[in-house]
């Protein structure tokens, strides 16, 4: 929406009394709010909440707030069921595998996020920004030009460049520092508020999404045609979150975060940063040494709302489909019914023949009467032993599963590929203790961030155990290269 129709009278009035930001700013108790939000969600970088663990935090936050007798008279458990109602939006409550989590609304981290740009800042850093602006025009100008002469000037221009620095290194032996010290802080801060706001983005990336996969529903529901067009519909936009422009800048966004090049140079960037004696007073206090693994965990949080709501789209067509499948039997009963008050106008005589061949089974076929056998059971009166005699080698003789060897059969795989199922490292690595052994690859499999278990795709896993071949049936597990220990 341009800014001459958002900065209007009606429109400020309407956001001010349904927006959950604008809500939560003029809110009694609006510093209670915001002050626990930036506590435990913003400034600890954290998404969903178990909700006894948030119940908890909130009630020794409420205990340490110097407040008046009687100013928050409700309960913890009020306070976030209150916040997490539609007519308020500060916190969204959801179900995951079996327990209820709380997690932080878009809107009301704006809110907070507001607040915190109030304090007054010491420095701040005009020139990199203004870099920053030309730097990215440029970059759409010469990606987008196609004129083959306008790229190879500027090829040109920058081999010249390189080699006038190359032959001014060669001849002096030293190479001369581009930036002071206040152009290295104010680069520093900048890059280190843009990655800062990446991660709060992410909750704004996932209300979209849920926005989209609204109207996919709300289609689904007003669909009035046949079952096989809205499947056609559905499977032509498979990935109909994924294809929208939002969907597409987050994947691309994902792909460019797992490669493992870029994870290399981002941490050996990172550290040659921090090296800097320039920033050494502000290394400690705006680190970004884990930034890395906090994107991965917030887009990791995406791509499971992503999941959540594709499934929520399968079963909004599933249960279209029971609803017709409900109609076919309806009339199946419908037609029975009629065939049962049409009995008295059949025919007489031969209504139907058919050729059917009794199966007989003669007396003396059938296998005779066994007793069953009675199993004798010895009960020896326990003696205590001195230990002199008998063997104890048995009690070391047990089965143990060398995790680090699953590691690296893991790893010997996902070295040819970018990822790997562990059907598909069983196929290279075969089980040799039997279960134990593939118990091993699923904890090893739930302690890694770099591997997931698919809940609604199930592989039968076959091994050899003492001569015979067993399966076993489990949910897929995929392991990703990229992140985490792989």
């Amino acid at each position: 929406m341009p800014n001459n129709q958002y900065m209007t009278y009606e429109h400020l009035l309407a956001l001010r009394q349904e927006h959950a930001a604008w809500r939560l700013l003029r809110a009694d108790y609006a510093p209670l709010a915001a002050a626990f939000f930036y506590q435990v969600f913003i400034a600890p970088k954290r998404r969903g909440i178990e909700v006894q663990e948030l119940l908890d935090a909130l009630d020794l936050f409420i205990y340490d707030c110097n407040r008046q007798e009687g100013e928050f008279a409700r309960s913890p458990k009020d306070y976030l069921e209150m916040w997490a109602d539609s007519s308020y939006g500060w916190l969204r409550k959801y179900e995951y595998r079996g327990d209820w989590y709380y997690d932080l609304t878009a809107p009301a981290q704006k809110a907070v996020e507001w607040l915190v740009s109030l304090q007054k800042q010491e420095f701040i850093g005009t020139e990199s920004r203004l870099r920053t602006v030309f730097n990215l025009l440029h970059e759409i100008a010469q990606e987008t030009d196609n004129n083959a002469e306008h790229r190879l000037a500027y090829l040109r221009e920058q081999a010249e460049k390189i080699a006038a620095e190359i032959k001014s290194i060669e001849e002096t032996g030293e190479v001369k520092p581009r930036l002071d010290d206040v152009q290295i802080k104010e680069r520093f801060l900048q890059a280190e508020s843009t990655a800062t706001a990446i991660l709060a983005d992410f909750r704004e990336v996932e209300e979209n999404f849920r926005e989209l996969t609204r109207q996919v529903q709300a289609d689904v529901v007003k669909w009035t045609r046949g079952k096989g067009e809205l499947l056609e519909k559905i499977f032509n936009e498979s990935d109909i979150i994924r294809k929208s422009e939002q969907g597409r800048s987050f994947m691309a966004f994902w792909r460019f975060l797992l490669f493992s090049q870029q994870q290399d140079d981002l941490q050996k960037t990172l550290k040659q940063v921090e090296n800097t004696a320039a920033l050494k007073p502000l290394v400690h206090e705006h680190s970004l040494t884990d930034i890395h693994h906090e994107w991965v965990q917030a887009a990791g949080a995406v791509q499971k709302t992503l999941a959540q709501l594709s499934a929520q789209i399968r079963r909004y067509v599933d249960e279209d489909y029971l609803q017709e499948e409900r109609s076919i039997y309806q009339l199946i009963g419908r037609i029975e019914s009629k065939a049962v008050d049409r009995r008295a106008d059949i025919p007489a005589g031969t209504f139907m023949e058919m050729e059917i061949l009794p199966k007989v089974q003669l007396p003396m076929e059938r296998r005779l009467f066994a007793p069953p056998k009675k199993t004798r059971l010895d009960s020896p009166e326990l003696v205590a032993g001195d230990g002199t005699s008998g063997s104890i080698a048995a009690i070391f003789d047990q089965v143990v599963v060398d995790k680090e060897k699953l590691k690296a059969n893991v790893q010997d795989c996902l070295n040819k590929q970018e990822q790997v199922s562990l059907a598909e490292v069983l196929a290279v690595h075969p089980l040799e203790l039997g279960l134990a052994e593939l118990l091993g690859y699923m904890v090893l499999a739930s302690k890694e961030q770099a591997a997931d278990f698919a809940e609604d795709k199930l592989e039968q896993l076959v091994f050899d155990r003492d001569g015979r071949k067993l399966q076993a049936v489990c949910q897929q597990i995929t392991f990703r290269r990229g992140a985490g220990q792989f």
